[in-house]
């Protein structure tokens, strides 16, 4: 038996499936307070899971509904840094497709490189750059295509309902760095040299997975701070999550649209 059938094994007997996911970063767990009919299991319960280091991932997998809609929210994710395989970084991803999901929205909390981004503020992926240093697919001959890896036509969706919504939404490339370490100014210069608009430590990983699996990502960064050097302000994690917990409220109305949304 596998790892994820392992996982999923203890999983679907705590956590209902639903064809909707949803993986929240850094400062953003509020989002999992609206689940009504929820359901919850710790990842330390669960086989092969682990519990991120990182204060604003609080570990839980949580099963309810949001705006009307099945979903499987992960609140909190581990990371690269923190020392785990590829494998065990996206054990997730396989597990949710063995419950169902077909559509998955990815968040993380990043770093503004594009000078004209508000700090908060909420950035629509439209594409990623791995600099992490590694693939999750290493190890098999998987050539999947990547050229729509943050779905299209729900971009456009989720533009129309922050449109709506009067919320303001930039779209742009997310450059993922392997972190611990903030990044230095010439990473960020060449970060701008290479087209990337934020920088992070997460989501290339889960994405490629998910996209390997057949699900339709939908990508959104909260800008939580400005990177090295656009400002000449120091970086600390403690910005991050207070800038999270500051857009949050627009993040939530966004994504409770978008999960009532007939296009999605």
């Amino acid at each position: 038996m596998n790892a994820a059938e392992k996982a999923y094994n203890v999983i679907k007997k705590k956590i209902d499936g639903a064809e909707t996911a949803l993986i929240l970063g850094s400062g953003l767990g509020a989002l999992a307070d609206e689940a009504k009919n929820r359901k919850e299991i710790f990842y330390e319960k669960i086989p092969g899971f682990a519990k991120s280091k990182v204060p604003g991932h609080s570990g839980k997998l949580i099963s309810g509904t949001i705006a009307s809609r099945k979903v499987i929210i992960m609140s909190g994710r581990i990371h690269y840094y923190e020392g785990h395989p590829m494998a065990k970084l996206v054990l997730m991803i396989e597990v949710l497709a063995k419950m169902g999901v077909k559509k998955l929205i990815v968040t993380n909390a990043g770093g503004a490189v594009n000078r004209s981004f508000k700090v908060p503020s909420l950035m629509l992926i439209s594409d990623h750059i791995n600099m992490i240093g590694d693939n999750p697919l290493i190890g098999g001959a998987h050539f999947i295509d990547l050229s729509d890896a943050y779905d299209a036509e729900y971009r456009k969706m989720v533009k129309a309902e922050a449109k709506k919504l009067k919320i303001q939404i930039n779209e742009g490339v997310y450059l993922a760095f392997s972190g611990p370490s903030y990044e230095t100014k010439a990473e960020i210069r060449m970060v701008r040299t290479l087209g990337g608009d934020a920088v992070g430590m997460s989501t290339v990983p889960e994405v490629i997975t998910a996209k390997k699996l057949g699900m339709t990502v939908i990508g959104i960064s909260c800008m939580t701070n400005y990177a090295c050097g656009v400002t000449g302000q120091p970086l600390s994690h403690k910005e991050v999550i207070e800038s999270g917990k500051m857009i949050s409220c627009d993040f939530i109305r966004l994504i409770k649209s978008i999960l009532s949304s007939k296009k999605f």
